[in-house]
């Protein structure tokens, strides 16, 4: 869930419906459409409902509220939303279940969860589940480093996460929290 800065909208990803939904909640009607998401099962870019999602589990909502960025869990992808059209685009992953840092078709995500803007939008923060690590994506040109997380399950603290499933930046961008959900932690990177 990604809301608005002024407060007027909430953006959710239906999993099992494989939408990204937006709901006006500024009228006390809360009034839901879909923004983007035919509803079948697939991996398709395109506008509205011309495109497809397998899963989307986590969003972020950019600072300026045009992008709508997507982890397409079962996909393997980073997508990004444009609010106003619902054009859909990846910005990182090859559609591959795997474990690369890179750019362009070289990356590859498994099972990406949880989602964090930078405050000046100009990176992602990404809980790559099934990799358990901690990736970072840079929105204007998709590549993909790790920041935490040696891909080994476990609990040492800085080194191993196990199955992280959620990220949030302070407003600053200076500490990222990760739920660490199968270690019941919440930890700071």
């Amino acid at each position: 869930v990604a809301a608005s800065p002024d407060g007027s909208a909430v953006f959710v990803a239906d999993s099992s419906g494989n939408k990204i939904r937006r709901v006006e909640v500024a009228t006390g009607l809360a009034a839901v459409t879909t923004l983007a998401g035919s509803g079948e099962e697939g991996d398709a870019d395109g506008v509205g409902d011309a495109a497809e999602f397998d899963g989307p589990f986590g969003v972020a909502l950019s600072s300026d509220a045009s992008a709508l960025f997507v982890a397409d869990l079962d996909n393997h992808k980073i997508r990004r939303v444009e609010v106003a059209t619902g054009a859909v685009t990846t910005i990182a992953g090859s559609g591959e279940g795997g474990d690369a840092d890179g750019e362009g078709e070289a990356e590859e995500f498994c099972g990406p969860r949880g989602l964090a803007i930078s405050p000046d939008g100009g990176a992602l923060f990404v809980a790559d589940s099934e990799n358990h690590k901690i990736r970072r994506v840079e929105v204007a040109t998709g590549a993909v480093t790790t920041v935490a997380g040696s891909g080994t399950r476990g609990s040492v603290d800085g080194v191993e996460f196990d199955g992280p499933s959620g990220a949030a930046l302070s407003s600053n961008g200076s500490a990222l929290f990760v739920a660490d959900f199968v270690n019941h932690k919440i930890r700071r990177v």
